[in-house]
């Protein structure tokens, strides 16, 4: 049997049907076997996961995937060039022949071509000058797509979705540059939107969640998250570490500068009521929240800039079948790959540290949902 293997980035936080259909439709466009780097307990957006990786893993594979290989913290949670690399990275390991990934564009061709609008982008004069007058990085890249490559590019370049398969784009030239891309237009509700057809994103479910609504129809079927007990708990966590962090840690964060060092330190003098407040009002205008997120949790689970010099060390299985076991016998054995958590981060310094980090990550996501699994103990068995 020829074996045409699809890799697929994601969160599944939580899985739910947009990301069933996302699997079959990468099945029904030919994949024989799908692989998935899926983030573990931290998550891009700056927060903790709303259940453990292992149930978000068990889900996909109950639901059409085969292989699911952890994306550790730092880099499950780092900004989007970071969070693209080290996925993608995994994914060449497997020798993936495609990598298919929801767009609010289905063209490949028009998506190659944002990848590189943003490349030669990047570092460009137009974008710092954008920056400079008090733009965002997404803002003033989409500025500058607008001017230079004009207005299709510059939705490309500034779609949430689109933004990241670019990056993903960008990473395959380096890890498995003869793979296909194959972009699946998005169903349904966009981000932080109410329902649609049947499709609920994953933030309206978050919070119908933590709030003790049920979500049940817009889940597969077998899929049910248990609200977390404690949903304020890794917050509270975490603005304690924002309150009494030194100026030395925090400048020796990935995304933070001395301005916003500045900021946090006075602030931190007459603290706001919550982490939310707190985080709103120590924003710069040129700065996303989600970025100020992501810094204060890395500055909780003790990641910082020198963690990313280096890509992922190791590949964790959390959940794989028969067809799994397949890909993992077809990977390239760059790196070291298990199911043992113990094994793996006896494989070198690098992995030792990382998996520490990702370890902190789960213990900040196990105070929310009040579930303290042992990550050294649990059994990962092949499902049928």
């Amino acid at each position: 049997m020829s074996v045409f293997t699809a890799g697929i980035v994601a969160e599944f936080n939580p899985f739910h049907k947009g990301h069933a259909y996302l699997i079959a439709e990468a099945r029904r466009r030919g994949a024989s076997h799908i692989a998935v780097a899926m983030s573990g307990a931290a998550v891009q957006r700056g927060e903790t996961a709303i259940c453990s990786k292992h149930e978000r893993a068990a889900a996909a594979v109950a639901n059409g995937a085969d292989l699911v290989i952890e994306l550790p913290a730092p880099f499950s949670c780092s900004a989007a060039p970071w969070f693209a690399d080290s996925a993608v990275q995994i994914l060449g390991q497997l020798n993936i022949n495609a990598l298919a990934f929801g767009s609010e564009f289905e063209s490949a061709e028009l998506l190659k071509n944002a990848a590189n609008a943003m490349q030669n982008l990047s570092e460009s004069e137009a974008v710092k000058r954008a920056l400079a007058g008090g733009l965002s990085y997404p803002a003033a890249l989409k500025a500058a797509a607008l001017k230079i490559y004009g207005e299709e590019i510059a939705a490309a370049v500034s779609s949430p979705n689109s933004t990241l398969a670019c990056e993903y784009i960008t990473a395959l030239s380096k890890y498995a540059p003869n793979a296909e891309i194959i972009p699946i237009k998005r169903l349904g509700a966009g981000h932080d939107h109410p329902p649609q057809d049947g499709f609920a994103s994953g933030s309206y479910l978050r919070g119908a969640i933590q709030n003790g609504f049920n979500a049940l129809e817009y889940l597969p079927n077998g899929v049910n998250i248990t609200p977390p007990k404690q949903p304020q708990a890794a917050e509270n966590a975490i603005y304690y570490r924002l309150l009494t962090a030194t100026r030395e840690q925090f400048l020796r964060l990935p995304e933070v500068n001395e301005n916003l060092t500045d900021r946090i330190l006075r602030a931190a003098e007459q603290p706001a009521e919550d982490l939310q407040t707190f985080l709103a009002q120590v924003k710069p205008r040129n700065f996303t929240l989600a970025r100020i997120r992501r810094s204060a949790l890395h500055l909780a689970i003790g990641a910082q800039k020198a963690d990313f010099t280096d890509g992922v060390p190791y590949l964790r299985i959390l959940a794989f079948n028969k067809r799994g076991a397949e890909i993992i016998a077809r990977a390239k054995g760059d790196l070291p790959i298990s199911t043992s958590l113990r094994k793996l981060e006896k494989s070198s310094t690098r992995a030792a540290h990382i998996a520490a980090i990702e370890n902190r990550a789960v213990r900040l996501m196990q105070m929310n949902t009040g579930i303290f699994e042992n990550e050294y103990t649990r059994k990962i068995v092949p499902a049928d």
